[in-house]
């Protein structure tokens, strides 16, 4: 018995002698620039953030080494006139013009991005589209959220595509913290709840009839008071057919299972392109839209409760544990208080 047991333990030790280690290889791209901005109708300032893509710290915090310094960056309409975004001293990768410069519907406008390095990228002219208003805000409600939705008439005769950007701000409390700090925003406080899908649409089988009940937020029910007001803003956006095809291809990357039978992501072409090469595209999309906005504030017990269960959008997580901590440094804090003058 002890002659096989030995012979066992010496096959084993030679099977691991005769391992070798592998070291798969790993895609280490060169960084690309990353652009993330839009100018529309509303008053100025508009913003911009360049950034060279990498390893981001959390969510969408751009890092100083990832932030793009001493780009030169020129918004151009079809006038002739332009303006200049400058860098934030503050936020090195956010880039604002100034106050005096108001985009216009029906101007078209172009970007020009000059690299510290010497490259330079360019948008081709995109004109800025007037789009319908917002007919009307409605909510109701189920277990955990209080679901907004707009109504709007489309133009008739013309292609149209969509967006919608919107949050609401609700109360959430928390357990407070003793190293917190004093006063209500210790153990509750009114916070942003922001959309972040890429909520698009296209007429193109409803030309000139009504957009009706389009889902456009979630404002998540606090439990411990699930009778606070809640406040929404909508915006309405007219956007290019180019742009509605990138959002749609960001959504569809983003929402894949991740089964074998999913096609491999690849890179989203944008509209912001190399100025003496054509295949050298920059992450991201600059937009150009026409916006129409509208605010509502709800008290969820006027509201119906419904279960209907609606495509538009993915709700957000539910979150049932109430955090220990200090409510307005936990959450996206609005403040103690909620807003006084919402129109």
């Amino acid at each position: 018995m002890k002659k096989y047991t030995l012979l066992l333990f010496i096959a084993f030790v030679f099977l691991i002698s005769c391992v070798e280690q592998v070291e798969l290889p790993y895609r280490n791209e060169e960084p690309k620039l990353v652009v993330d901005g839009e100018i529309t109708n509303e008053a100025p300032p508009y913003s911009l953030r360049l950034s060279y893509s990498g390893k981001f710290v959390s969510g969408s915090i751009i890092t100083s080494n990832l932030a793009v310094n001493g780009a030169r960056v020129i918004l151009t309409d079809d006038k002739g006139t332009s303006v200049r975004f400058r860098q934030n001293i503050f936020e090195p990768a956010l880039y604002q013009t100034d106050i005096n410069y108001k985009c216009e519907i029906g101007r078209s406008y172009s970007l020009r991005i000059e690299l510290p390095d010497g490259k330079v990228y360019i948008t081709k002219p995109q004109l800025m589209k007037g789009i319908a208003p917002i007919s009307s805000i409605s909510a109701d409600k189920n277990k955990y959220f209080i679901r907004f939705y707009v109504d709007t008439k489309d133009p008739e005769n013309s292609a149209d595509f969509y967006r919608w950007k919107s949050y609401s701000i609700s109360l959430k409390t928390t357990g407070g913290s003793a190293s917190g700090g004093n006063g209500t925003c210790n153990f509750s406080c009114w916070t942003y709840n922001r959309e972040d899908a890429a909520n698009i649409y296209s007429d193109k089988y409803i030309n000139g009839k009504e957009i009706k009940k389009r889902l456009v937020q979630y404002s998540p029910i606090d439990a411990a008071a699930p009778l606070s007001l809640h406040y929404v803003e909508v915006k309405q956006m007219s956007i290019s057919q180019e742009a509605y095809l990138f959002w749609q291809q960001y959504e569809e990357q983003k929402t894949r299972t991740g089964s074998i039978f999913d096609p491999l992501p690849s890179t989203i072409i944008g509209n912001v392109v190399n100025e003496t090469n054509d295949k050298d595209f920059a992450l991201g999309f600059f937009g150009v839209s026409g916006v129409s906005t509208k605010r509502l504030k709800v008290d969820p017990a006027s509201l119906p409760f419904s279960e209907e269960v609606s495509i538009d959008l993915r709700p957000p997580a539910v979150i049932t544990t109430k955090p220990n901590t200090n409510c307005q440094t936990t959450y996206p804090s609005f403040g103690c208080t909620p807003p006084i003058d919402w129109k």
